[in-house]
């Protein structure tokens, strides 16, 4: 029964709506519209039919009927759809371009309110009907209606927005602009703002924001609340926003907002949203690409920002691309470069996370790299764009580097082609096999072999040989080919390059068959055997080969017996014992090896025979040939124990005491050096404490021989030991009107000029890292501080006249250092089993390996900031052959070593027994209380090891890759954190501080000025923020007073670079008020100036020599604290109040003190500071002129002084004629107009007329005195017009008293501005 009664009630509301739609039908019928199921009709036209409607529902009872109808009609939704379809002709299937029932419906008046806000309740209750777009014909009924009640239309919305489905939302958003007219703009953006927290809509949204008609202030609210969004939009939503603000928001403003707020980094991590980021990278183009303003705005704020992110890289890429001037570009990218703020770190997290989007831009990224590399060859940054471009591109991107990379090679340039060199040398470690595909197109390096260098040279053949290794065979092939036509050429280089290629070849065929490898080497040999030079260059090559592990190890075998026989034959004799001889053996090793001392006589090396000959050929052949003997012995025992009598033989010689002063001195004693050298860079392996006896006496040998080098002359006759050159340093004899000794010094003059003279009479400074740079005039003119009058340091520096004739002392042999730290285990553990005492190196010995080891560092390692090493790599080229790596783990393996060295010299009281001095030697000197610490005053080596030590781990964390490389930043933290019994586990921030403690700790023993120094660089390059201990250091040494030998100029510009360094250091790592030090600066600054001596001189190191230093960091500082006023608004007065009086003090100086440096400093930063002053001060103090008058003037007033002396600086530098001077007047002229024309207008708009007056300035120098001169005189004709500023009178200012007198300043408030 329920059942029937049911159908019943549905069949009674289906005729009701039946004969609703039939009473519908008849009421439209006569205006002409025909109701059908699929598609309306009409038979009349528009207007016709709304002007009958209009007049049939005037009636309020026939319009409330036909309303009811018509909501019974659209309840079903094909009604609803069918009345939203445009109308047809009648008897045509064809429409009219005409209007839907509804869109006519909505014309009438009477009823277009009530049927809008049905059809917008409609929108949630029939959103669900997938058959039709209903909110999209809603909407286009809705579109360009005059009629419509739009009051309604929003309130409406905003009831209904919130319960509709997300598409709907999103339809009726966006038809908004094309519905409500522009008088309702505002409104509805008020409605959209209250709607885009919805995250979903945000793009719509804005979208439609964009076309909507808003006033300024209303954009101003958009714009706060959209970037109140951005930081919470999705990858998909950002495009809409950068475009939304870059088409309505100024360009500054959009900009920053952008940078601030839009997070890529997080947006697109791990893959998720790369495809809405490639959206947002094109959006941005095409914005960019057609607003120069936008470009300029964003290529200034990112030239102007003091940190990248990988957002702002991907920019510079756009940027790149679309500006019409790409130079602008990249100049902003190479001061990033410079500042070091584009970096290798950057570059990585770009293609970590947006490797993708990255790939968009590799032209661009290889032109970049390009220029980059040409700019800054040494630099890392371009060899890894090309890395990143080559791992991550395609094919063509792929071939692009390698043939961009191949044309650097080719260029001729020397620092260009070191550089190609090294990034497809990166390249092929990093990409494996990748780069084997290109083999063919690598081989037309061949063709440049010619105009390449030796080193050159070599690393392209190596890296071709290791190409071909792949599988390719031609590239053998043709190196075998180029290597035979090489070796029977003329030319000594190419004849160099021959053996070069040889040496690779031995390496390739070494793989194939050894057979062919021992042929090979016997057809060089015998090419050779009349050119010793070329000889020794093969035998240096092929060691070097064999060291490296790149020949198989039966080669190395038969290496090895063919050169130990020759070795043998050659130079090792069995001498007999003759009295009468002058020749006697250096026998320094106490029970050397003599094997059968008997009387037929020992075993011995006759140097003095090889010295006597004409012939230098076994003299060149000696060293290289022992290296490749003991390389090979060590590859296939790693033990020296087949040839260590070498090592204890008798070298027989002249007598130490008279080889300084026979006929060949210089020969000599350079012969029996280098055979020193190398058997010392034999035999580091050796761990045998007889045999490390052994080389701790030689090591004392080659320090007293080295100290006899500063008593031998530079002569003709010098056997060169560097083989690698395009000539022979033997060879520069040849030349016309040149002899090779002032050739050698010229070729020294280039050479690393890091080894430092070192006197130990003398008291004082000694040479810091940053003081090792000058020339070997200044080494020899002895300009360094001494200590007391003892005897010599023996060094390097000795022998840097010398470099090309004196063999190179291998990086590993620096574990020799390590000596004193295994003695002294070996000497606990076992001193009862062992019958041979170890020995160690002592001071001298240690202060000699630490001064080569800094000269290879400042030759390998390049600073973060710098950008240039040293041109010449004479003297280093095994150094040159590692990679910077590599040699940076060499560093690490002694740094405990190193460390344990400071600590011994870290000692107790004087007056301490024997037992208490080796209690002391066990236990960490760091452990002591500061009260028993002390530098022994008479140990010059002391103060010279903790300047070495310092100055080699500046150069370590001041090298580029050092803050990349997290192994190596991670090793040498938890070394350093480890001998302060500290954790050295943990995150590297710990590690760094742990270390940064342990180096500080050595403050007290740091007694000479350029170790303090050397301490300060040191942890100030590793300190990652402030640090108030470093700045109470720097204090501290600026409070001393210095022993400074008068009478050495090189000593006294070093002791005031290293004083600025200080002061420099002193205000960065404060935590006081940087104004309160500024302030404190400049009163000890009027001490010396202007010789008060009502104040108290705090810092005995400012003087008048310092001065000019110091005058120069403390107006650089000025400048940045005054532009910390816009990161400091609330404070902004008092800031600019404090560097306008600390100005004006300091600018007084050039007026008391004449000095060209102080000048020069006054004209440049004087500029700098009024440039800030007018972009920062003047609107910081335009708004208080109402308020604080009296201040503002004050703050003029004191400028206005300065002004004034700069402009009589500006005279006196034109009338001096001096070129460098003048250079910096017309911008600072520029400056001081546009502050006139400023002050001038901000009291013209304040009222405040009667305050000011414009006066000419006469022309003065410094002292103020008048300049007559016609030049000057028309140059004032010539600026005329530009003094009559305005109506106001102008007069001679109060130094010129012609026409009528200014007011006097102690009784008058207004203020004169001189020009």
């Amino acid at each position: 029964m329920k059942r029937k009664k049911n159908n019943v009630s549905i069949s009674s509301s289906n005729k009701k709506t039946k004969s609703r739609d039939s009473e519908l039908a008849q009421f439209l019928s006569p205006v002409g519209i025909s109701l059908r199921q699929d598609r309306h009709c009409s038979s009349s036209d528009i207007d016709t039919i709304v002007r009958e409607l209009s007049v049939k529902l005037l009636d309020t009872q026939a319009r409330d009927n036909f309303f009811i109808m018509l909501q019974d009609y659209i309840d079903e939704v094909e009604n609803l759809k069918v009345a939203m379809l445009p109308l047809v002709k009648e008897d045509s299937t064809t429409h009219f371009n005409s209007d839907s029932l509804i869109k006519i419906l909505l014309r009438v008046p009477s009823i277009s309110e009530q049927l809008t806000e049905l059809l917008l309740e409609k929108l949630p209750l029939v959103a669900e009907d997938r058959t039709c777009n209903i909110a999209a014909l809603t909407v286009s009924q809705l579109r360009w209606m005059n009629s419509l009640s739009y009051d309604v239309i929003i309130t409406k919305l905003n009831e209904v927005l919130p319960v509709c489905p997300l598409p709907v939302q999103k339809e009726m958003i966006s038809g908004l602009p094309e519905i409500l007219p522009d008088e309702k703009h505002e409104e509805a953006c008020e409605l959209l703002l209250d709607h885009i927290s919805t995250l979903d809509l945000v793009p719509c949204i804005l979208e439609t924001l964009s076309e909507l008609s808003l006033s300024h202030k209303m954009l101003d609210k958009v714009h706060e609340a959209v970037e109140v969004q951005l930081c919470a939009l999705s990858a998909d939503s950002v495009p809409a926003a950068l475009r939304f603000l870059l088409s309505t928001a100024p360009p500054d403003k959009a900009v920053s907002s952008i940078r601030q707020h839009i997070d890529f980094q997080s947006l697109c991590k791990s893959g998720e949203g790369m495809e809405a980021e490639e959206l947002s990278m094109e959006c941005l183009e095409q914005v960019l690409r057609f607003h120069n303003k936008i470009q300029k705005c964003w290529l200034s704020l990112l030239h102007s920002s003091s940190s990248l992110s990988v957002f702002d890289l991907l920019v510079y890429l756009i940027l790149y691309r679309v500006n019409n001037k790409p130079k602008t570009v990249l100049s902003s990218i190479r001061f990033h470069l410079k500042e070091g703020t584009f970096n290798a770190s950057l570059v990585q997290d770009l293609y970590r996370n947006h490797a993708k989007t990255a790939a968009l831009f590799n032209s661009e990224q290889l032109k970049i790299a390009h220029s980059l590399l040409l700019s800054f060859p040494e630099h890392s940054l371009p060899s890894l764009l090309y890395l990143s471009v080559f791992t991550h591109g395609d094919l063509h991107a792929q071939q692009e580097v390698v043939g961009s990379l191949i044309s650097h090679i080719g260029s001729g340039q020397s620092k260009e082609v070191d550089s190609g060199i090294r990034t497809l040398g990166l390249i092929k470690d990093s990409t494996d096999k990748s780069v084997d595909r290109f083999s063919s197109l690598l081989n037309g390096l061949l063709d440049y072999l010619n105009t390449l260098s030796i080193p050159q040279a070599r690393e392209v053949l190596y890296l071709l040989v290791r190409i071909s290794s792949a599988g390719s065979c031609r590239t053998v092939d043709d190196i075998h080919i180029i290597t035979r036509k090489y070796l029977s050429h003329s030319s000594t280089k190419l004849r160099k390059l021959g053996i070069i290629g040889s040496c690779s070849l031995v390496q390739a065929l070494s793989v194939e068959s050894t057979d062919k490898a021992k042929t090979f080497i016997s057809k060089v040999q015998e090419s050779l055997s009349r050119a010793p030079e070329l000889e020794a260059l093969f035998y240096d090559e092929l060691a070097s080969c064999v060291g490296n592990g790149c020949v198989d190890r039966e080669t190395v075998q038969l290496i090895y017996d063919t050169y130990v026989d020759k070795f043998q034959s050659d130079f090792v004799s069995r001498e007999p014992v003759d009295s009468t001889s002058q020749v006697c053996d250096i026998l320094c090793l106490e029970g050397a090896d003599t094997l059968e001392n008997d009387e037929t006589g020992h075993i011995s090396i006759n140097l003095w025979n090889c010295v006597e000959a004409e012939n230098p050929t076994q003299l060149m052949v000696l060293c290289p040939l022992l290296r490749l003997v003991g390389t090979s012995l060590a590859i296939l025992e790693n033990s020296m124990e087949d040839i260590d009598s070498i090592l204890g033989c008798y070298i027989r010689a002249l007598p130490l005491d008279d080889i300084v002063t026979c006929e060949r001195s210089t020969v000599g004693l350079l012969a029996l050096i280098n055979l020193v050298i190398e058997q010392i860079n034999v035999f580091h392996v050796e761990r045998r404490p007889s045999m490390r006896n052994k080389l701790v006496k030689r090591i004392k040998l080659l320090q007293e021989l080295l100290g006899l080098l500063r008593k031998v002359p530079v002569v003709d006759d010098m056997v060169p030991m560097v083989f690698d050159l395009a000539e022979d340093l033997g060879a520069n004899k040849s030349k016309k009107g040149q002899s090779s000794k002032s050739t050698l010094n010229d070729s020294a003059a280039d050479v690393s000029k890091d080894m430092s003279l070192f006197d130990p009479t003398k008291t004082g400074t000694m040479k810091t890292s940053t003081q090792l740079d000058k020339s070997e005039n200044d080494v020899e003119a002895g300009a360094v501080a001494v200590t007391k009058p003892k005897k010599h340091v023996s060094s390097w520096s000795s022998g840097v006249k010398f470099r090309g004739f004196i063999r190179e002392l291998d990086i590993r042999t620096m574990a020799i250092l390590n000596l004193s730290i295994e003695s002294t285990l070996q000497s606990n553990e076992s001193s009862a089993q062992s019958e041979v005492e170890p020995m160690t190196l002592g001071l001298p010995e240690t202060c000699m390996m630490l001064e080569d080891l800094l000269s290879k560092c400042k030759f390998k390692l390049k600073p973060a900031s710098v950008f240039s090493k040293p041109e010449n790599s004479l003297g280093f080229s095994r150094v040159a052959s590692l990679s910077e790596t590599k040699f940076t783990q060499q560093i690490l393996s002694i740094l405990p070593a190193l460390c344990q060295t400071m600590e011994d010299n870290v000692s107790q009281p004087k007056e301490t027994s024997s037992d208490s001095q080796e209690t002391s030697q066990n236990q960490s000197a760091m452990n002591s209380t500061l009260e028993e610490i002390a530098m022994l005053e008479d140990n010059p080596f002391g103060v010279k090891t903790f300047e070495l030590v310092f100055s080699i781990l500046e150069l370590v964390f001041s090298w580029s890759g050092f803050a990349t490389n997290s192994q190596i930043s991670t090793e040498c933290f938890s070394i350093l954190a480890s001998r302060t019994q500290n954790q050295t586990q943990g995150p590297l921030s710990v590690r760094r501080k742990h270390a940064l403690h342990y180096l500080l700790n050595f403050e007290k023993s740091c007694q000479s000025f350029s170790s303090t120094i050397n301490l300060l660089k040191c942890c100030s390059v590793i300190s990652d923020s402030k640090d108030q201990r470093i700045s109470d250091i720097c204090k501290s040494c600026l409070q001393r007073e210095w022993d400074i030998t008068e009478d050495e100029k090189e000593n006294k510009v070093r002791f005031n670079e290293g004083v600025g360094y200080l002061v420099r250091t002193f205000l960065s790592h404060s935590s006081e008020n940087q104004g309160d030090l500024l302030d404190l600066l400049v009163e000890q600054l009027d001490v010396v100036v202007k010789k008060d001596e009502d104040v108290e001189k705090i810092f005995p190191t400012f003087t008048r020599a310092t001065l000019p230093t110091i005058y120069k960091i403390v107006l650089t500082k000025l400048v940045e604290y005054q532009k910390s006023i816009s990161s400091d608004k609330e404070n902004g007065l008092d800031i600019l109040t404090n560097c306008v009086g600390n100005f004006a003090n300091l600018i007084t100086y050039i007026k008391i003190i004449e000095s060209r440096p102080l000048l020069r400093s006054a004209l440049l930063y004087g500029q700098k500071f009024l440039e800030s002053f007018l972009a920062i001060g003047l609107p910081l103090l335009s708004p208080m002129i109402s308020d604080n008058y009296v201040e503002v003037q004050s703050i003029l007033k004191k400028i206005q002084t300065s002004t004034r002396q700069l402009h009589h600086a500006t005279t006196h530098s034109k009338s001096l004629k001096d070129i460098a001077l003048t250079a910096r007047v017309p911008l600072l002229k520029k400056f001081l107009e546009a502050f006139l024309l400023k002050v001038k207008a901000i009291f013209a708009h304040h009222g405040c007329t009667d305050a000011f007056w414009v006066g000419n300035l006469k022309q003065r120098n410094l002292k103020g005195e008048e300049i007559v001169s016609q030049q000057v005189e028309e140059e004032e004709e010539e600026e005329g017009d530009v003094d009559d500023l305005s109506e106001l009178s102008i007069d001679t200012d109060d130094e010129d008293n012609n026409s009528r007198a200014a007011p006097d300043d102690e009784n008058s408030d207004s203020m004169s501005i001189g020009y």
